[in-house]
């Protein structure tokens, strides 16, 4: 222990100890600042804000077993402190521990119902317990205080399509909208329909259709003689027929034994193998560099999958959007060992292709840093619609990169975000 250090665990001082703790949390010291702070609480044990601080210091640390227990002392002292509330909720979100972190938020909300982030990090809590009503009620809760934030909007209908089917939906809500709770975001929204008139059409321009539809559903239980609302709302209708018809036959296609090879290639090789552990050289990753199709081939031999026509893998090659290759290099040679792709709309959707990881460098974290790093430039380039297809042995992986299963289809995943 520094001089410093031991100066404070010996200061009986209590005023000295929390103002040198203060000045440390000001100058970004958080170690420093954490041990003062605790020294303060040793001579001061019921004072409010030494737990507080200390709580936003560990957590900077991240900390995050021990910045829970200092909010929790904190909200013991003074229950009323909205920032105590939300920040312990923020913390039990990264230890994962979404029954509290609902608890916590939603104390916050009560104490300040005008915060965006409580409502909007309320509802992606909401999400993972897939409380999908709640989680909606929330987000539109959030809108309503900052509608220019455009990522919310995509959680929104994310949560409105894994609500499941439309029709229901559709019914759910009317009824809902007919007769609001008192004070609920819903009687909130029919007293300014041309508030959720606005969610409605900022929902139809980022393509959530199925939100999109619903919340114009509800604009004509408010309003019927939009004439304007009802030919968006045809027009949305059809879309969304047609992008059923083709999911129906997509299904159809990859659960044909004539199309088995897509499968394959989604599905991982169940057969054990024997892992080279230790391998010489090193690992480079590397985005839209130039690749063989015999490469890309060789490494689909490798995990089993079927070989491709080489002209027709050049082909797909050459109309990706984005890719994203790992090598492995080693006495001036590199050698293909992960790889994954995008095709796009160059706008607004794009789904991952030939995700695929040589068998004797699986299990290092290869596969999560070849798909976030092509997540990260589809979202460079504004494309947040993102999709993939996965065999179900395989969901979990792709469920701790932020995909999500689609109803009905659990093979069909789609990426959401976190704040």
């Amino acid at each position: 222990m520094t001089a410093e250090l031991t100066a404070i665990a010996n200061n009986q001082n209590w005023s000295e100890v929390y103002d040198l703790a203060d000045i440390y949390r000001n100058q970004q010291q958080w170690q420093k600042a954490a041990i003062a702070f605790q020294r303060a609480i040793q001579l001061r044990p019921n004072f409010f804000w030494s737990y507080h601080h200390l709580g936003d210091v560990l957590t900077k640390l991240k900390q995050w077993e021990r910045a829970v227990q200092a909010y929790r002392r904190a909200v013991e002292l003074d229950p009323n402190f909205f920032w105590s509330r939300h920040n312990l909720a923020d913390v039990l979100t990264k230890l994962q521990q979404w029954d509290q972190a609902v608890q916590a938020y939603r104390r916050a909300v009560e104490l300040d119902p005008n915060f965006f982030w409580s409502w909007h990090n309320l509802a992606d809590a909401l999400t993972k317990l897939q409380q999908w009503d709640r989680a909606i009620a929330n987000y539109l809760q959030a809108i309503q205080l900052q509608p220019e934030h455009q990522l919310v909007y995509q959680k929104l209908g994310t949560a409105f399509k894994q609500r499941g089917n439309l029709e229901e939906s559709i019914q759910y809500y009317r009824q809902l909208i007919q007769s609001p709770n008192q004070n609920s975001i819903f009687s909130i929204l029919k007293g300014k329909p041309e508030l959720l008139l606005n969610i409605a059409n900022t929902l139809a321009r980022e393509h959530q259709n199925i939100s999109a539809i619903i919340l114009y559903y509800l604009v004509l239980e408010i309003q019927p003689n939009q004439t304007n609302v009802l030919q968006q709302l045809a027009q949305l209708l059809q879309q969304q027929n047609q992008l059923e018809r083709n999911i129906a036959s997509r299904r159809q296609k990859l659960e044909s034994n004539q199309q088995g090879e897509l499968l394959t290639r989604l599905a991982t090789n169940l057969t054990p193998k024997t892992k080279i552990n230790h391998l010489p050289g090193r690992i480079i990753v590397k985005n839209n560099c130039s690749i063989l199709p015999t490469q890309l081939e060789d490494l689909c031999d490798a995990v089993g999958w079927q070989r491709r026509p080489l002209n027709k893998v050049k082909q797909a090659l050459d109309n990706s959007f984005s890719q994203v290759s790992a090598w492995h290099i080693h006495d001036g040679e590199q050698r293909l060992i992960g790889f994954a792709r995008a095709v796009s709309d160059n706008t607004f959707h794009a789904t991952l292709l030939d995700i695929i990881v040589h068998p004797d460098f699986q299990g290092i974290g290869l596969g999560k840093t070849i798909v976030k790093s092509l997540i990260e430039k589809l979202h460079a380039a504004e494309i947040v619609d993102i999709t993939l297809f996965a065999s179900p042995h395989i969901l979990d992986f792709y469920h701790k990169l932020g995909f999500i299963s689609q109803p009905n289809n659990l093979q069909w995943m789609l990426w959401c975000p976190e704040k």
